[in-house]
């Protein structure tokens, strides 16, 4: 019996899907075809009891009501995501949404699952961080959750320090200065407490007051929030992991930044495999699949620590040999989603697959190879045409020089 197996049929816009998860999965497709909604129904089936623990101690009470519940916690609107013909099951454990959205009786009630949603920049307003009860019935429990997280960070543990990047105890030098060359540019992320506010503000060298959140580059809002999600994965203090987390979820990581902003992500997405996290990813970026592939032939063809150093081109600091240690051990699994379509294991990104999802790489690579197929066949035609000898216009008397 496969562990970590979930499977969903007729749920919302996912038709069928039957993944089994290994250390870190990606899960790719177009837009609407229920990764979001899958990713969510995972962290559902292992935190349930903590998930309605959360809406309790905020005050919100669904009576036992399981459409106000799915609305609460995948979104309003999503209450009608179970029918008649759905089901849900967990390592071949049959489920329902219905009574998921009723609390448990487990006595070990902590979340075993670390969201960190694509709507994440939400959880910045002007730089400001926003608790649970600031949000809406209807915005998603993991975009509500996760901010209260970075919230009670930046304003308790990080508040007094004031500076939140760079940080010695956060992340080894092996991740900090990629991040600082790729993301922030040699600014340190502070927290501002003018106005009796605490918000989060870049300082710039050269610049005297700090830079609003608004004046920041897309990539900076996208990976702020990420960041800080990530420092409470790994905490300081000699402690590894957070007690109990033993999933991370990341929706879209590459969210408005460069190739070599992404890369810098994928290192840290390492550095929590590393800590023994199984990480999930939803993406639309080749870059993070460019990884997975080079990982997976590094595994087949006995790759060494060496060659993702390489890769990465990190240095041969002990704290860089680990990650890449760590890395070429590890199981990959990628999977496609499509609309209508029953959900495709194309974890072997094999160009040369019979299977065009996988060949393209859930059609993340389909654009490019159909530009290189058309550039060809236009080179070709050009070059089957018949050469014209072009008129050679002889140069009057007065044209030639002396």
């Amino acid at each position: 019996m496969a562990k970590n197996r979930l499977v969903m049929h007729d749920i919302g816009p996912v038709m069928d899907a039957d993944i089994t998860f290994g250390d870190l999965t990606v899960i790719v497709g177009p837009q609407a075809t229920g990764k979001s909604v899958f990713l969510q129904a995972l962290k559902l089936v292992l935190d349930r009891d903590a998930i309605h623990d959360v809406f309790k101690h905020h005050n919100v009470v669904f009576d036992g009501n399981p459409s106000g519940f799915l609305g609460g916690y995948f979104g309003k609107g999503m209450a009608s995501a179970w029918r008649d013909d759905s089901a849900l099951q967990w390592n071949r454990k049959k489920m329902s949404l219905p009574d998921l959205a009723k609390p448990g009786k487990a006595k070990d009630r902590a979340a075993r699952v670390f969201f960190i949603p694509a709507q994440r920049v939400m959880s910045l307003a002007g730089g400001v961080t926003q608790n649970f009860g600031q949000f809406n019935y209807g915005d998603p429990f993991t975009l509500r959750y996760f901010s209260s997280v970075i919230h009670d960070l930046v304003q308790n543990e990080f508040g007094a320090k004031g500076e939140l990047f760079p940080q010695p105890n956060r992340l080894n030098d092996t991740l900090r200065k990629p991040i600082n060359e790729h993301l922030y540019g040699g600014s340190k992320l502070v927290v501002d407490a003018k106005d009796f506010t605490k918000r989060l503000v870049l300082q710039v060298p050269g610049h005297k007051e700090g830079l609003p959140y608004t004046a920041w580059s897309a990539g900076q809002r996208e990976f702020t929030p990420l960041l800080l999600g990530l420092y409470w994965l790994c905490p300081g203090g000699g402690i590894s992991r957070r007690e109990h987390i033993e999933w991370v979820v990341i929706e879209e990581p590459e969210m408005g930044l460069h190739p070599l902003g992404v890369t810098t992500v994928l290192l840290l997405v390492l550095e929590l495999l590393r800590r023994g996290y199984k990480v999930v990813l939803s993406t639309h970026s080749t870059t993070v699949l460019d990884m997975v592939w080079a990982l997976q032939e590094f595994k087949a063809l006995q790759g060494t620590e060496a060659d993702v150093r390489e890769l990465f081109q990190l240095g041969g600091s002990a704290a860089a040999k680990e990650l890449g240690k760590a890395a070429v051990g590890k199981d990959y699994r990628v999977y496609f989603f499509d609309r209508g379509c029953k959900v495709r294991d194309i974890s072997g990104l094999d160009p040369g697959a019979d299977s065009q999802a996988e060949s393209q790489w859930g059609g993340l690579v389909g654009f490019a190879s159909r530009t290189g197929d058309v550039i060809a066949k236009v080179v070709n035609r050009f070059e089957a045409r018949p050469v014209k000898k072009r008129a050679v216009k002889a140069k009057a008397p007065a044209e030639v020089a002396p």
